[in-house]
């Protein structure tokens, strides 16, 4: 597990080539859009619930035998355990978003640690940028799905008694590979792999993805501070392996 030392290399460079100012930009620019986001969902919930509500009651009336005001009841409830699943799940549910908003961000501190460590000068080009982008947030999505898939299966897990211990550890598994995955495609989207090339690097290279993401991870458990350090270190980290793994 060379997750330390990776990350250890990534500090010393950030350091060096004065990254602290995108450390500051990047955790200023999503702590708010962590605030809009999940108040815009709670929000959202509360404006939906009574036109929902209102549309649903006469068809929910003709197939229930309960009274109206129980069936009232029961659609408030049913909001008000999202609004608090929303609550409860805030952290997850923004690193989701955070991986499709940070794109050009990503791809930009990505380009930058690349730039500085072999020389090469990467002109801004709006179709290179947009393609990498594209690319980041069809990944981010894409992930997003499989990692739903794989917490589906793990929740199940979770039923058997005994065996379900160990699904909380097999849920930040699952989302420390994807993290660390999606870290290292923009340096692979720059060095012109395919998506099947990309494939065949990340089946070979698992452990270094799982240490890049987990590092990611265990960044973000810090309050507040963890916006700020771990999507810089992690790029830069990610950029630093791809290079050591090259050579």
């Amino acid at each position: 597990m060379e997750c330390l030392p990776i990350f250890f290399d990534a500090h010393k460079f950030i350091i060096h080539n004065k990254f602290r100012r995108y450390l500051l930009i990047s955790g200023l620019v999503f702590l708010i859009f962590f605030s809009l986001i999940i108040q815009g969902a709670l929000y959202g919930v509360n404006a939906i619930q009574e036109p929902i509500s209102n549309w649903a009651l006469p068809y929910l009336d003709q197939f229930l035998t309960f009274k109206k005001e129980e069936i009232e009841k029961g659609l408030s409830a049913v909001f008000w355990l999202i609004k608090k699943a929303i609550e409860s799940n805030k952290d997850a549910i923004f690193s989701v978003i955070f991986m499709i908003i940070g794109t050009p961000f990503f791809s930009f501190i990505s380009s930058k640690t690349e730039e500085i460590v072999t020389g090469t000068k990467y002109t801004f080009q709006l179709r290179t940028f947009l393609k990498e982008i594209k690319r980041g947030v069809v990944l981010s999505i894409r992930n997003s799905f499989k990692q739903f898939g794989l917490i589906i299966v793990i929740s199940l897990i979770a039923l058997i008694p005994i065996v379900g211990i160990i699904a909380p550890l097999l849920t930040f598994i699952v989302q420390a590979y994807f993290n660390g995955l999606l870290m290292t495609d923009y340096t692979l989207e720059r060095q012109d792999y395919s998506v099947a090339e990309s494939q065949a690097y990340y089946k070979q290279h698992k452990p270094e993805l799982f240490s890049i993401g987990l590092g990611f991870m265990f960044l973000l458990l810090i309050p507040v501070i963890g916006w700020f350090l771990a999507p810089t270190y992690a790029l830069v980290a990610a950029y630093l392996n791809f290079e050591k793994r090259k050579n």
